[in-house]
């Protein structure tokens, strides 16, 4: 105004990349491979990128004997229309998505979609993160992973899966030396990644819980506290590991000798992943507080600071990035369609919001016996393959009482209702092999002693073409010998205890917990019993020792039921309390292409073992 020159301003020091930053010490090659082979792990372990609403119809599986899988929403086709791969993608694919479809990473569109958590419910949740030992970030990010499961199943995926979570990460806590930004505008983000396995519909589940807390016992439902702790502690490993440093020096060398950019252009483009590589992408930058106290300038005030990242060549299914403004939690939630459609963002960011409020409120909280293993929902197993016979870590758990697991839906239990032919469709038991199948019940009473007669085809079916003089044969009826077992697990009923039979079986005796029953219509018409599904219950364990045993049995009247059925019962064991005790880690009985015996009689089958043993009689109990 008065005509003098404004002095040029004065550049701030421009400051050090990411790589200048972490790659100062000498190249650690353990280390290095360490976390490459962690991290080609999870990325080859089947997980949820794309919406099953984009993939085909679930085919029969057969569980072969020699090679058990379970069954995971990946296993299905997917539907997007194809062409042959040309150029530089045939390095990579056969086949790439066909140039004139809307799937094509150019023709893909960024959507996103704005939420508001109030700021009484951040602080109540911050209360209650701080009372978890966890941070906002993690409640964050487990909110968005039961949102994640709501929108990235349908009706034909059942039991549980894995979604692979990216997180961003403020790489300037893990400097050497702290911040070397010195409050100038910089890049130091980074990110890490991890997978918690859950139920399709969880956040669902979440919210039907909370408005009907009878659906529930007191020791279950949907756990968001314990999946809050689990993504904590897979944050800490990664920290305490040295990732931070290590996660920049792979993508350095990506970027440098691997051509990246170009492969990610590239599988854009693949048909089986439409270039996602995570279930969702989570982003807190925390608390915005560069502005005056209540936001305000002068007579203005900054409501809302929104973000986001584009994913419409790669990234993730659905992101979410999340900033706190005058106390506010801001969410963006982002997609690109077609990947998801505008209702499908609306419902993620909707559910996101519907479970931090719920989590907020905690209005009943769990009550167990002990803490089961903090990475239960990472790996119920705990690092054990499937094949071993070795019961899961259960944490300080001890065995539950009865009332504290039974469904309050329960049915007056009448035994003659109960006993008769049951199929199992699912199973937690260390004392059965995954490479069996065709698993059934025959329970027949004798006053209060119920001989429950246990069946089952080992290995089931074999598999073709590795017949060998090794092996017993056919009969003259063209069946398999000596792949028939069974044991006799004789129960007591106690009529001073409706639902509970005392069982015995490989030298144990132990009470055989009936926590839940169906009655389904179709089921009841097909097969005349009134009791049509249910839900079986066992632990061994010391105060000293801990749980030394538990199983879980899921059966049904008919061998092959709906998925959604199954499914249903998956969502109502954990709503009872199972999942700590094992109903994450599973094994579904494929009864595809199976035969019965035709009768559990002492007149067909023999003697009744009390431990597992082939089946001799019948030409070697091939008489089917």
């Amino acid at each position: 105004e008065r005509g003098q020159k404004v002095p040029d301003p004065t550049p701030l020091p421009l400051p050090k990349s990411l790589e200048d930053i972490f790659l100062t010490e000498e190249l650690d090659a353990q280390k290095l491979l360490g976390y490459a082979l962690y991290q080609a792990d999870a990325g080859g372990a089947p997980s949820v990128m794309v919406p099953s609403a984009l993939r085909a119809d679930r085919g029969e599986r057969q569980n072969w004997g020699l090679s058990p899988k379970q069954p995971v929403a990946k296993e299905r086709a997917m539907t997007v229309p194809v062409a042959p791969a040309e150029g530089d993608a045939q390095l990579l694919m056969a086949e790439a998505i066909d140039p004139e479809s809307d799937f094509l990473a150019e023709k893909r569109q960024n959507l996103a979609a704005f939420r508001r958590l109030d700021a009484d419910t951040v602080s109540a949740l911050r209360s209650l993160c701080r009372e978890n030992n966890v941070t906002m970030s993690m409640a964050i990010a487990t909110a968005s992973l039961l949102a994640t499961s709501d929108v990235g199943n349908d009706d034909q995926d059942f039991a549980y899966e894995a979604y692979r979570l990216l997180l961003g990460v403020d790489m300037r806590r893990f400097a050497p030396d702290g911040d070397w930004t010195q409050d100038t505008l910089a890049y130091a983000s980074g990110a890490l990644d991890f997978t918690l396995r859950l139920l399709p519909k969880s956040g669902e589940a979440y919210a039907a819980e909370h408005e009907n807390p009878s659906l529930r016992s007191r020791i279950g439902g949907v756990p968001f506290w314990d999946l809050c702790r689990a993504a904590a502690f897979a944050v800490e490993g990664w920290v305490k590991k040295g990732y931070a440093a290590e996660s920049t020096r792979l993508f350095d060398l990506g970027v440098r000798f691997l051509r990246m950019q170009n492969i990610i252009l590239q599988t854009a483009n693949d048909p089986n992943t439409l270039g996602r590589a995570y279930s969702v992408t989570v982003s807190n930058a925390g608390v915005f507080d560069s502005i005056p106290e209540g936001g305000r300038y002068g007579g203005l005030r900054l409501a809302g600071l929104h973000f986001g990242i584009s994913t419409a060549v790669s990234g993730s299914m659905v992101s979410a990035s999340c900033l706190t403004v005058n106390g506010e939690l801001q969410v963006t939630a982002h997609t690109a369609t077609p990947v998801l459609n505008r209702s499908d963002l609306d419902s993620f960011a909707d559910s996101m919001i519907r479970s931090l409020t719920i989590a907020a409120a905690e209005i009943m909280p769990m009550r167990r016996k002990g803490v089961p293993q903090v990475d239960n929902p990472i790996d119920p197993r705990g690092g054990v393959s499937s094949f071993y016979p070795l019961e899961t870590p259960k944490g300080s758990l001890q065995c539950p009482e009865y009332e504290e697991l039974k469904s309050s839906k329960l049915p007056i239990f009448e035994i003659d209702k109960y006993v008769g032919i049951w199929y199992e469709l699912a199973f937690h038991d260390i004392t059965q092999c995954n490479g069996c199948g065709c698993t059934q019940f025959n329970m027949t009473r004798h006053g209060n002693v119920i001989e429950d007669m246990f069946t089952v085809t080992c290995p089931w079916p074999w598999k073709e073409g590795v017949d060998g003089p090794w092996l017993p044969g056919f009969n003259a009826q063209g069946n398999r010998k000596l792949n028939s077992w069974t044991c006799n697990m004789t129960m007591y009923y106690k009529p001073s205890e409706p639902g509970v039979m005392l069982e015995t079986g490989f030298g144990q005796e132990f009470d055989n917990m009936v926590l839940e029953i169906w009655k389904d219509p179709e089921i009841t018409a097909e097969t005349g019993y009134e009791y049509t599904r249910a839900i079986q219950f066992q632990c061994l364990g010391t105060k000293r020792e801990g749980i030394t045993f538990t199983g879980i049995n899921f059966l049904s009247r008919k061998p092959i039921v709906k998925p959604s059925m199954i499914q249903e019962m998956f969502a109502r064991a954990r709503a009872l309390g199972l999942e700590p005790y094992g109903s994450n880690d599973m094994h579904i009985v494929d009864h595809v292409g199976c035969r019965y015996p035709k009768s559990t009689d002492i007149s067909w089958m023999g003697e009744r073992p009390e431990w597992p043993a082939p089946i001799l009689t019948g030409e070697l109990g091939a008489a089917l």
